[in-house]
């Protein structure tokens, strides 16, 4: 783990209203704490399979952004910060979307309600759709 990362992923978070959201680059640049995102998996598929299928998303005909929300801060001094949630943003089928991050086994992928879309997303696409990925 990248800890001069980590700690000023957490420094910049922190500044912000919960939920926290950040890119999903910058949640997994120097991360390699698989706690971070998927932990309750029992077979962790690990980050490298993470980042390449969230990743690729981006190359998505009409995704617009794909996000991190952060569910804790800061779970210990040398851990990550924990997603639980992932937002992709933009006008992706959500069949799509479940067959392209079938690899991180999710809990649940669906279309969130507008008024579920946290302030910085909404903020910066709009009135865009927003699907959420979600491990529990």
């Amino acid at each position: 783990m990248d800890e001069t990362k980590c700690n000023a992923l957490k420094r910049e978070l922190a500044g912000e209203p919960e939920p926290q959201v950040v890119p999903i680059e910058r949640f997994l640049d120097g991360n390699d704490d698989v706690a971070s995102i998927g932990g309750n998996l029992p077979k962790h598929p690990g980050l490298e399979v993470f980042r390449d299928v969230l990743a690729g998303l981006r190359r998505q005909p009409g995704v617009e952004g794909v996000y991190a929300q952060i569910f804790e801060l800061d779970p210990g001094e040398e851990y990550w910060p924990c997603c639980d949630t992932v937002l992709v943003v933009g006008s992706l089928p959500a069949n799509t979307l479940r067959t392209a991050v079938r690899p991180l086994r999710p809990d649940e992928v669906r279309t969130l309600d507008p008024d579920d879309v946290p302030g910085p997303v909404s903020e910066r696409h709009g009135t865009s759709p927003v699907l959420a990925i979600f491990w529990e």
